[in-house]
């Protein structure tokens, strides 16, 4: 087919227009946030919308070096959205110079009056101390930005150069990159969000987070793909059985972020251990277990039973509800994550912590478009598109 049969539609930008007016809409509120509320609960929920961005951008780059590796139909037809979404990750760089200016505020160990009166924060200065935190975060940035340039570039030369020379280059580059990407990532977790309670420590945390991220980019792709499937040129590409594979990878996804969730409980229930109970103690009282059952039953039971059936991840209008309620459930999940690190008796609640993620999400929207626009919908070079357009058999 010609390549210009893959342009995104007009109508497509009306999505970055609305991106755009979230974005102005949430981040004029949140500013406001810093008279009305304080420049605490600014930095707070600051926090909570920045890890929504953060999950959509860095894990877009990660789900594209795993599609890369593992190849299949779902991963050309998802390619595109996840290059773009990639190619946001300079301007989550930038979001997180607030967050840098905002350090007192939001991490116990950068006070020098708690970490002196506590043994085990003092046994961790040496790694939690601000130089170095910087330093760590300048490093994973500067490692994410350098991959995403790289595999886009190669997918630049793909589309220009059609067959398997640069299709093999960006196999064998993903997969170096992608070990290196899960020992970063898990850093950057380790660092941004479970130092939010620095005595606390948990092995399994980081790949929770990790996986969250994935569910949230991948919920995004689904969003996109099945409203571009409304409409050609996609309209005649995407078929039932593609969806399908987007919702066995988002059943399978969450999937294992509940039982990484629940293993981590059960270890540290089995283990009954102050310094690890404390962690949980927080978030299922006072008020704060209401958020957890909510998060077990609509984050993990209630999808776990609908994602099972056959028929809605092949329906598109089903699989758009689906998808949109597991992003929701997400952001609820890092609030539940996040917040009580300053709440810790009773269920605390600010109208910053949803003009927050809106404003994230409608930028990250606005930005979206923009990369998504400059290229093909689909990657026109990939020797294997043939073969994803006209999948053998059903699943």
């Amino acid at each position: 087919m010609a390549t210009n049969n893959y342009t995104a539609p007009s109508s497509f930008g009306k999505y970055q227009r609305n991106g755009l007016i979230a974005a102005v809409i949430g981040f004029v509120l949140l500013l406001a946030s810093i008279a009305l509320a304080g420049p605490t609960q600014f930095f707070h929920s600051y926090l909570l919308g920045y890890m929504v961005f953060f999950g959509l951008s860095v894990a877009s780059l990660g789900l594209l070096l795993l599609q890369y590796v593992s190849g299949g139909a779902w991963g050309v037809m998802g390619r595109r959205v996840f290059e773009a979404g990639s190619r946001i990750l300079p301007v989550t760089a930038v979001l997180f110079i607030p967050i840098i200016l905002g350090m007192h505020d939001l991490y116990r160990w950068t006070d020098p009056n708690i970490v002196n009166a506590s043994e085990v924060l003092q046994q961790k200065t040496g790694y939690l101390n601000t130089p170095f935190w910087i330093i760590r975060a300048v490093i994973f940035f500067a490692f994410w930005i350098i991959v995403s340039m790289v595999v886009n570039k190669y997918s630049e030369r793909l589309d220009n150069e059609p067959g398997f020379r640069w299709s093999r280059k960006l196999e064998n580059f993903s997969g170096g990159a992608l070990f290196f990407y899960f020992f970063i990532v898990s850093f950057a977790a380790i660092d941004w969000m479970m130092s939010l309670t620095p005595e606390w420590y948990s092995t399994i945390y980081a790949f929770i987070i990790i996986v969250g991220e994935g569910i949230m980019a991948l919920s995004f792709t689904i969003i996109v793909l099945v409203l571009l499937s409304k409409q050609e040129p996609m309209a005649s590409v995407i078929k039932p059985i593609h969806l399908h594979d987007l919702g066995k990878l988002l059943f399978a996804f969450n999937f294992l972020w509940g039982y990484l969730s629940f293993s981590q409980w059960i270890i540290t229930y089995a283990g009954n251990l102050p310094d690890e109970i404390v962690w949980y103690h927080h978030r299922i009282h006072g008020g704060w277990q209401w958020v957890a059952y909510l998060v077990i039953f609509f984050h993990f039971i209630i999808p776990f039973a609908i994602l099972l059936s056959r028929d809605l991840k092949r329906n598109g209008r089903r699989l758009i509800i689906m998808a949109g309620w597991l992003f929701v459930m997400r952001i609820i999940d890092l609030y539940w994550l996040i917040e009580p690190n300053w709440h810790r008796e009773v269920f605390f609640f600010n109208w910053a912590d949803i003009v927050a993620p809106i404003g994230f999400v409608g930028l990250f929207v606005y930005l979206f478009v923009w990369q998504y626009k400059k290229r093909n919908l689909l990657p026109t070079g990939e020797p294997e598109l043939e073969l994803a357009l006209h999948p053998k058999g059903a699943h």
